[in-house]
């Protein structure tokens, strides 16, 4: 029993993902453009999310949003960005709690928690990490791995 690893804890990030639209602020572009019907888990659709990404930053009432709800639109996003690279990976990646992936890999040694009950993509098939909603905490710190969330998206589904 010395060699046991800690379990997998698992993390379902869907429905948090889903509230990118089913909880919209009420600024017209946001009604506009955050729909169901835009943000359909297509690749194009990040083209979308990075534009949101963009008036959160750029924007007073961006600026105020991410100020007030910081974790939850870090979360929201990068739960949608992980949802995207998940439906495009061949069902091999699944939304597990953050820790218990560490306990479990090196491949998150680099990486600190970025935000409460993060969660990240893992494969336990492939033994691979991936971390959407930390690039997404990178991107809002003004630290990016990458110009857009499409560019991480792709690199993501290709690697």
């Amino acid at each position: 029993m010395f060699f046991l690893k800690p379990k997998l804890i698992k993390n379902n990030k869907k429905s948090i993902a889903d509230l990118l639209f089913k909880d919209v602020s009420p600024e017209q572009w946001d009604q506009d453009h955050l729909t169901k019907a835009n943000l359909d888990y297509s690749i194009d659709s990040v083209r979308l999310v990075n534009e949101y990404a963009e008036r959160i930053l750029q924007t007073e009432f961006g600026q105020q949003l991410l100020k007030e709800h910081s974790e939850k639109l870090i979360t929201r996003i990068g739960a949608y960005l992980g949802e995207v690279i998940k439906n495009h990976k061949d069902g091999h990646y699944r939304w597990f709690e953050f820790n218990s992936v560490k306990a479990n890999t090196i491949h998150l040694n680099e990486y600190e928690q970025s935000v409460k009950d993060e969660s990240v993509l893992y494969s336990k098939k492939l033994d691979h990490a991936l971390c959407p909603i930390y690039e997404v905490k990178q991107y809002f710190d003004g630290k990016p791995n990458y110009n857009h969330f499409l560019a991480y998206v792709e690199q993501a589904i290709k690697n």
